[in-house]
């Protein structure tokens, strides 16, 4: 599935194409949902430094708003939001959202961004939003096109010696097992545009109480269906968990990284 490194765009586009045929809607749905909800149990070390750049004069423009995790905050700092979302469940939570927090100030687009038409905002956001784009240069040049300013793309980051990376490896003969910001890092690039990079500093590890649930977590990530690699799975897992008392911990877990550019 890999290829050889130096065509960046195409390993993108291969990931998004086997993510979206071996994940149902339900699960693609799940996992959007876990990205986009409104986080207020801790801080958010990405989002704090976009919001650094934004004021009262300030307009935003949020690529798959989901139910406002980013577009809630930016809007109590901003001029105006335009939120721009594909999803009608995920619009009504949105504005469910919005009524709860009390801003009047976000334009909701529902819309797939590939065929948005918007006006140009000072400020261009997405997080957790191109995993299903498997155009990663139109996704990107067209966040660059609707900027006047700078543009904000949030994405997972896997540890560069992962176990899910291993065993992706082992499997399918890549460490990527689906779009992330390094593959993302190296797509821009091969587009012309020097990313800046800001990673969270905090990885949570994931926990789980036996191998069998361990095991099942490796399956989920790696979209697998059959028992086929079971053995492996469960022999790479049982090297490299850690034990603590009765529970195994993973090591690297994921965190976001994001990536960042000025409008050229």
């Amino acid at each position: 599935m890999c290829t050889d490194g130096s065509d960046w765009l195409e390993l993108w586009r291969k990931l998004v194409t086997i993510n979206t045929a071996q994940s149902g809607s339900g699960r693609r749905l799940h996992r959007y949902e876990l990205h986009s909800q409104v986080r207020t149990d801790k801080s958010d070390l990405l989002l704090e430094f976009i919001l650094d750049s934004i004021n009262k004069d300030t307009s935003v423009l949020d690529v798959g708003a989901g139910s406002g995790r980013w577009t809630i905050p930016i809007a109590k700092v901003a001029k105006r939001v335009t939120a721009v979302e594909p999803s009608d469940i995920m619009v009504k939570r949105l504005q469910e959202n919005i009524a709860t927090s009390n801003v009047a100030n976000v334009h909701i687009v529902l819309t797939p961004w590939e065929e948005a038409e918007i006006q140009p905002h000072d400020i261009v956001v997405c997080a957790h939003a191109i995993y299903g784009s498997p155009d990663f240069a139109a996704f990107v040049v067209k966040m660059e096109q609707q900027a006047k300013d700078r543009c904000y793309l949030a994405l997972r980051l896997p540890a560069h010696n992962g176990i899910i990376g291993e065993l992706s490896y082992l499997i399918r003969g890549c460490r990527h097992d689906s779009p992330n910001a390094v593959v993302a890092y190296n797509a821009f690039y091969s587009i012309g545009i020097c990313a800046n990079v800001l990673a969270e500093e905090e990885v949570s590890p994931w926990v789980d109480s036996s191998l069998e649930e361990a095991s099942a977590r490796a399956k989920r990530h790696l979209r697998l269906e059959s028992s086929t690699h079971d053995r492996l799975i469960r022999d790479i897992l049982a090297r490299r968990l850690i034990r603590s008392d009765s529970s195994y911990i993973w090591p690297d877990g994921m965190r976001s990284a994001l990536l960042w550019w000025r409008q050229r």
